[in-house]
């Protein structure tokens, strides 16, 4: 092999390892939202007036408005499965978010 194949071939492999090291930090966008839902859901169903027929009805409109279903819902839990490390980022993402709710509802002591 000449020298600047060789040159050639080297930088492509150092290109493509590069890529595919930056493209395994990119933050996967089912974290946010799955913990966006989960977050709205438990508030919604931790209001005192929900019963359960009220909760499934409302569950719906709140999904609605993330721009999700329940359908989709089971299906990005599904493709997480086998992804232990997300799943465990989407819950402490759910608990910094709640935890954050709660505090902007907590007055400010002096």
């Amino acid at each position: 092999m000449k020298p600047y194949q060789t040159i050639i071939l080297l930088f492509a492999i150092g290109t493509f390892i590069v890529l595919q090291y930056l493209g395994s930090k990119r933050p996967d966008p089912r974290i946010e939202q799955l913990s966006n839902c989960y977050v709205e859901l438990a508030l919604l169903h931790l209001q005192a007036d929900t019963t359960a027929a009220h909760f499934a009805a409302q569950k719906d409109s709140v999904l609605n408005t993330l721009g999700e279903t329940e359908q989709s819902l089971q299906e990005m839990l599904a493709d997480l499965k086998d992804e232990p490390n997300k799943l465990i980022d989407v819950w402490e993402l759910v608990d910094k978010k709640l935890r954050a709710r709660k505090d902007a509802l907590e007055p400010v002591k002096p």
